[in-house]
């Protein structure tokens, strides 16, 4: 069977860099197995299969994997797919805003634009949640190793925490920069303390003037290290909040930041995340934003 897709660079505006996408935006006819072969022959860290919506009122659905397995969702192939259906003349000229089917149900995107070309794509993400923070002295220390940290390097002010707002995330906050440019994972460390946790993957970040610093990594899911979690970022966001770390403050009940992702690994990333506070001070809703690039169109044999 022949099967056309295009790929594409996420959460930048420039080719090689940003992180990779495949799609295939019309994945009728195939079989689950047969999308995973395709993911897992790729080897990205995430491909995406567009098929009709179940609501008809919706633009289309997305199913989206890992090269291991099939996940809900996540942030740059939704950032992505958008795009790239945009570009092939599948969603309706000029629309600012559609919602599309995933894996935990519908999911509202804003289509960003200048002079009817699309910029950016602002997406929703589900509702925040998340565990107590980690403060077991054992798991830091077992978590500092997983991560090639120095000893004492977690449990300051910001505490690990599972968080949650579609794909769950270990959010680990490390002392500045150069501690989170030097760490590097331990897959079997980290793939024992993701199960434990039950997250998707284990996200760094360090707090530099202005601007957010991060890495992420997810050994469980077949992907060593990540250029641009779009999934992970929303639950940063949540974090943050919750600890009142968002950088320049939150004011009327909104904060919004910036995150640099993919530095090390020569894939630098841009990440804007906004986060909104409800009537209790908790973080109540958060939105992911970015851009893409088209860079492949091709088919396979599946």
């Amino acid at each position: 069977m022949k099967v056309d897709f295009v790929t594409l660079d996420v959460f930048t505006s420039r080719p090689f860099a940003g992180n990779q996408l495949l799609v295939v935006p019309d994945a009728r006819g195939l079989s689950t197995g047969e999308m995973q072969a395709i993911a897992r022959e790729i080897n990205f860290s995430e491909s995406t299969f567009v098929l009709p919506p179940d609501d008809r009122r919706h633009a289309y659905r997305q199913r989206t994997f890992v090269p291991v397995k099939e996940i809900p969702y996540a942030g740059h192939p939704t950032v992505g797919t958008a795009f790239a259906m945009d570009l092939l003349g599948q969603l309706p000229a000029g629309a600012s805003a559609i919602t599309i089917e995933v894996g935990f149900g519908p999911l509202d995107l804003e289509l960003l634009r200048d002079r009817g070309r699309l910029e950016r794509v602002r997406m929703a993400q589900g509702t925040p949640a998340w565990d107590e923070p980690v403060r077991e002295p054992s798991f830091l220390a077992r978590l500092e190793a997983g991560l090639l940290l120095a000893k004492g390097s977690l449990g300051g002010p910001l505490p690990v925490q599972a968080v949650s707002t579609g794909n769950r995330f270990l959010i680990v906050p490390v002392p500045d920069v150069a501690a989170l440019a030097a760490s590097a994972p331990d897959p079997r460390i980290l793939l024992a303390l993701e199960r434990e946790c039950d997250v998707l993957g284990t996200f760094l970040f360090a707090l530099p003037a202005g601007r957010i610093r991060a890495r992420c990594y997810g050994p469980g899911a077949g992907v060593p290290e990540d250029p641009a979690t779009g999934s992970a970022a929303g639950p940063l966001g949540v974090f943050l909040a919750l600890h009142g770390a968002v950088p320049g403050g939150v004011a009327e009940g909104r904060g919004r930041f910036t995150i640099d992702q993919g530095i090390e690994m020569g894939r630098p990333s841009e990440i804007e995340v906004s986060v909104e506070l409800g009537a209790n001070s908790l973080p109540a809703a958060v939105r992911v934003e970015g851009s893409a690039v088209l860079v492949m169109k091709g088919h396979l044999s599946a």
